[in-house]
Formats: C-alpha cells, sequence, structure tokens
C-alpha cells in the first residue's frame, strides 16, 4: 500500500520471464534420456527372466516325461538347447537336473528339479555399451506321474 492509501505493485521485468532456457532443456532432455534407458534395461531384463523361467519349465516338463533318470538328464538339456537362450546368453546356458526318489525310493513318483542359468550381458540390456554382465537363475521342479509305464 502505497503513502496515498493506493496500492502499488512492483514489477521487475525480466527478459526471459515465461521462456525455458536452452541450458534447462538440455537437462530435461539427457534426464528423460536415462530415465528411458533405464526403463529398457528394466524391460529387457524382465523379458530375460521370463525367457529362462520358460526355459527351466520346458525342461523339467521333458525331463518329468522321461523314463529313467539318465533320459531325463539329457531330456532337459536338450529342452534348453532348443529354448532360444543360447541366443541370448553370453556361452551357453548351464542346466543343472536334480531328483529326489518318491517314498518307495523308484523314479515314478520321484521329485524332478531343473535349475537353469544364464548370464546376460547388461549391453543387451540397455542396447548401450555398458559393463558388466547379470545371471538370471531360476528353478522349476515336476513330478514323474506314479503310474506312468
Amino acid at each position: 500500500v502505497g503513502t496515498e492509501g493506493t496500492m502499488t505493485t512492483c514489477r521487475r521485468a525480466h527478459r526471459d520471464a515465461g521462456f525455458v532456457s536452452a541450458v534447462e532443456v538440455v537437462y530435461l532432455g539427457i534426464a528423460a534420456l536415462v530415465m528411458i534407458t533405464f526403463l529398457g534395461f528394466l524391460g529387457r531384463l524382465s523379458a530375460a527372466g521370463v525367457q529362462v523361467t520358460n526355459a527351466s519349465q520346458d525342461a523339467a516338463r521333458a525331463a518329468a516325461i522321461a523314463g529313467d533318470p539318465n533320459e531325463a538328464q539329457a531330456a532337459a538339456r536338450t529342452a534348453v538347447s532348443r529354448s532360444g537362450l543360447p541366443d541370448r546368453c553370453q556361452g551357453d546356458p548351464s542346466a543343472e537336473f536334480s531328483w529326489e526318489p518318491s517314498d518307495l525310493g523308484t523314479w515314478q513318483g520321484s521329485v524332478i528339479t531343473v535349475t537353469v542359468s544364464c548370464t546376460v550381458s547388461n549391453q543387451t540390456l540397455t542396447g548401450v555399451w555398458t559393463p558388466g554382465n547379470r545371471t538370471v537363475t531360476v528353478s522349476d521342479s515336476q513330478v514323474v506321474e506314479r503310474f506312468r509305464r
């Protein structure tokens, strides 16, 4: 309020009032690019996990259908090699096979566990150069049908 009782306002005139400077745009662009790259990394890591999970389930199913533990181990490794993981992984994916006999100590009714591991380069996950690797490991268990011949 001025000395005469009237309302006065002080306005400072800014040359760039209401405009975004070029430096701010560059910072926002870089931040957006980093966030998009990070989201791409998470999406590709999730896709790699899904692919390893599917390979593990397929290998356990193939092993559960086999007639004995030796055939089951071969079937599990064959299922993993046909899954498409060798294209995604650095080197060959590993498939570990184990089984617990049934209560009667036989193959029928036993529980099979197949663990599949795949090491993926961070560069293939982000799409840009990034150092390091990630290892995705998934296990799946299946029961061999008790009354199967």
